[in-house]
């Protein structure tokens, strides 16, 4: 599925000072303004460049990356005929919003301002979504989400099957609470009064990065399959086990890496499993 794409406008004037006596081809002050289409400034955080597309530009392709947007953007810019062109670019600092524009200098010059003028329409850049289903059975079930939703309530998320507690570990107090919302990353446990089968949708969580400090966590997974030990080479030597949550038998089982395979009752981390990793110190755990 895709979302909806949703439009806002953008306006951003970009001033030339006047050099007196200024040759072709040299640099120009460049003040660049942002502001939705209602005339009010974009919020902080915002990136854009602005670049005259008929130069080359050895090493970088743009003039500057602006950051924030909020107020004025100083660069500069060359140009040596009218017909040449300016274009302008811009990015929300999630990346979900994008656009950019070109026009010709001569075409752009507002000459009472003494300015270019470039109007940017910034789109909401579709995103891919997933549906993720999972079976779960009567009792304790650990899961993780291998999407993230649109909206993280644990209502929404788990709107489509029959529960009566949801609890996340806190590592630092060393006990569980309850969890009003749910994100990649953590575990969970959630409690079923019926087998049932968990569904919704989102997007992909494909990469992640969680502190750990001393002791016990309850992680979440990635949406892939990762075989171990290579899938917690990121803390290698820094983990005594691993543990997940057998929903049929409702008990425990363990991977601990320096014991034999046919110790171990489990050698993957998969995708919306929940997992309990004993750190022996601190350190991060990235994936992939």
């Amino acid at each position: 599925m895709r979302r909806g794409r949703g439009i806002v406008a953008v306006v951003i004037a970009v001033l030339v000072a006047v050099i007196p006596g200024a040759t072709a081809g040299e640099p120009k002050e460049v003040l660049g303004i942002v502001a939705y289409e209602n005339g009010t400034r974009v919020p902080d955080g915002w990136l854009g460049w602005a670049k005259n597309v008929n130069r080359s530009y050895n090493p970088a392709p743009f003039t500057t990356e602006v950051n924030p947007f909020m107020g004025n953007i100083y660069t500069t810019i060359e140009y040596d005929t009218v017909d040449e062109s300016i274009r302008v670019n811009c990015t929300s600092p999630d990346g979900r919003w994008f656009g950019e524009n070109t026009r010709r200098f001569g075409d752009a010059w507002d000459t009472v301002n003494d300015w270019l003028a470039i109007n940017v329409t910034v789109y909401e850049v579709p995103v891919e979504t997933e549906n993720f289903t999972r079976s779960l059975a009567i009792g304790w079930n650990l899961v993780s989400l291998p999407l993230t939703p649109d909206d993280n309530s644990t209502s929404a998320v788990l709107d489509t099957i029959p529960y009566d507690a949801v609890k996340r570990y806190n590592a630092a107090a060393h006990q569980f609470e309850e969890a009003t919302t749910m994100d990649p990353g953590v575990g969970y446990f959630i409690h079923m009064t019926a087998a049932d089968t968990w569904s919704y949708e989102g997007t992909a969580y494909e990469s992640m990065r969680v502190g750990l400090s001393q002791g016990l966590h309850c992680i979440g997974w990635a949406n892939t399959r990762a075989d171990l030990p290579g899938a917690l080479r990121s803390i290698t030597g820094s983990y005594r086990y691993v543990a997940r949550w057998n929903a049929t038998s409702q008990s425990y089982e363990v991977y601990e890496p320096n014991a034999p395979s046919e110790f171990n009752d489990f050698d993957s981390m998969e995708r919306g499993g929940g997992y309990f990793i004993a750190a022996r110190a601190g350190c991060m755990l990235t994936y992939p």
